[in-house]
């Protein structure tokens, strides 16, 4: 009976060590007694292997994130060489390159309008969504509002919990308020000029608040510069 239940043992500990060989990580096994120095150990080694797994997948999923923010940056500064003479285009080419870039459903860009240096305030230059071109009129006052707030403290806004009458997405399925709202100033040398908010029906990863802030500061730029062109 002790040969008999030894061998049936060790036939369990082998199976389980070839389901490991394969890459089966979530394979039961228990230990024969807790005596039982190979099965402690090929449970350890389980542990391990399952610890350097989690390890690479991380690494991978970092990395993927690393290049889609590196291949953004380039797609956005080809997209900053163009239309630097028209302030409208060049608003509705940022916000809806933003808004398919980063998978979000709907957005505005507000540029700064300080040609009256005692009433500066934010205008929106071009808003999108799904795939259409909106045609809207709004301004903000500095300080007004969650834009207007953004824009004269200089800081990134993200809310999950967004007030139920501030923005409706219109879609397939009726209206619906997005569950995320992402507001970004885009800043050059700590001064503000314009701020891009955005709105989603998911979750908006911190890489994907990280990248627009930092090609905010290019597009910050490209503002200063084409306001400059256009005036002179």
């Amino acid at each position: 009976n002790s040969v008999n239940t030894l061998i049936e043992g060790l036939s369990k500990t082998v199976t389980f060590a070839n389901e490991i060989g394969k890459g089966n990580l979530n394979v039961s096994f228990n230990k024969l007694s807790d005596g039982d120095l190979l099965g402690e150990a090929l449970l350890n080694m389980r542990k391990s292997l399952g610890s350097a797994q989690e390890q690479e997948t991380k690494r991978k999923i970092d990395d993927e994130k690393m290049n889609w923010a590196t291949q953004g940056v380039a797609k956005f500064a080809e997209i900053l060489r163009q239309n630097t003479d028209d302030m409208g285009e060049f608003s509705y080419q940022i916000i809806s390159n933003i808004i398919k870039y980063c998978d979000v459903n709907i957005g505005g860009l507000f540029l700064i309008n300080n040609d009256n240096k005692t009433e500066i305030f934010f205008e929106l230059a071009a808003s999108y969504a799904y795939d259409r071109r909106k045609f809207l009129q709004k301004s903000v006052e500095l300080g007004e509002g969650l834009v207007g707030r953004c824009a004269k403290e200089g800081e990134t806004i993200y809310l999950t919990d967004i007030p139920k009458e501030y923005i409706h997405i219109v879609s397939g399925l009726g209206n619906e308020t997005p569950t995320s709202l992402l507001i970004v100033p885009l800043k050059r040398n700590d001064e503000v000029y314009g701020v891009v908010e955005l709105a989603s029906f998911n979750p908006i990863e911190r890489h994907v608040i990280e990248f627009i802030e930092k090609i905010g500061e290019s597009i910050a730029t490209t503002i200063s510069n084409v306001k400059i062109n256009i005036r002179t």
